[in-house]
């Protein structure tokens, strides 16, 4: 699998963004070939065609179309790059979490590290021209960079974020709140480390500090389902990924993901998706996309 890492030192300092339009970016990896990414991607299409295979999401690309990548997700592109327009923002986590000294920053925001709603919204012209706007002051002091411009550059990213965030959670009917809900976005962020080891809402509350049910009443006040189909969704996510990407069998996927038994872990995925993980490996493999 090919691995592309973020740039830092691209404007001849150390900067953990970056931004641009595909006539800026022309080598950006348009392919269907699987591959990830360190850092976090928006991509803005004004014009597209074709889809991203994103995990195992099947994402179709027309214009307007905005689309959310977290670090190290595994994607595949089937479009036609003569025909597309787009704009891209790049950024490490660290470019805004050090600095508002919020590590949980990325976890607030709806689109990162969503495993159960799609990974894209449509906008209107209006929305993508007033973003455009933004790209353009970002740019301007990229190329005239003084000595305060990472600071507009920052604040300029963490509003478009903040907005882009406010159109995903209407557009998926999900709470826009990124301040108030801390053990929410806590529980996120730990079962993104750990739920392969661990299934468990004890595991979780304990490691939090609450109990279960105010562990359940803060995840299903933030993301709009309750603390166990959270847990849930990362896990068939885990599995689903394995399936796809890997070439481990049932029994060392079950194994991988802490299941005694690969009949348990059948077991659990059919009452997801009612097939099998064979059968869903083998229609993938077949041509067939199934989220």
């Amino acid at each position: 699998m090919k691995h592309f890492h973020f740039v830092k030192n691209k404007y001849d300092r150390e900067l953990l963004m970056d931004i641009g339009s595909y006539n800026d970016i022309p080598n950006y990896f348009f392919e269907p070939i699987i591959h990830n990414t360190d850092f976090y991607e928006i991509i803005f299409f004004t014009t597209g065609n074709g889809f991203l295979e994103l995990d195992n999401q099947k994402i179709n690309i027309d214009n307007n179309t905005l689309i959310f990548i977290s670090p190290f997700q595994n994607r595949k592109w089937f479009v036609d790059k003569s025909k597309i327009s787009c704009h891209f923002l790049f950024f490490k986590d660290d470019f805004l979490s050090i600095f508002f000294s919020d590590k949980l920053f990325s976890f607030k925001l709806q689109y990162f590290y969503n495993k159960a709603k799609p990974l894209s919204i449509k906008i209107t012209n209006t929305q993508l021209f007033k973003f455009q706007e933004v790209f353009q002051d970002i740019l301007l002091e990229l190329k005239e960079f003084k000595s305060d411009s990472e600071h507009i550059i920052r604040s300029l990213l963490y509003f478009t974020l903040i907005k882009l965030n406010r159109l995903y959670s209407e557009t998926h009917q999900l709470s826009s709140e990124t301040e108030n809900n801390t053990t929410a976005f806590m529980f996120k962020q730990l079962l993104q480390g750990e739920v392969r080891n661990n299934r468990s809402i004890d595991f979780y509350s304990q490691k939090l500090g609450v109990s279960r049910i105010t562990l359940n009443k803060c995840v299903k006040k933030q993301f709009g389902i309750t603390s166990t189909e959270m847990i849930d969704e990362f896990v068939m996510f885990e599995i689903k990924s394995l399936l796809l990407y890997s070439k481990l069998n049932v029994n060392e996927i079950a194994s991988l993901i802490n299941f005694s038994e690969s009949n348990h872990l059948t077991r659990f995925f059919k009452r997801h998706t009612n097939i099998t993980p064979t059968e869903y490996r083998s229609n993938y493999q077949n041509g067939s996309y199934i989220i």
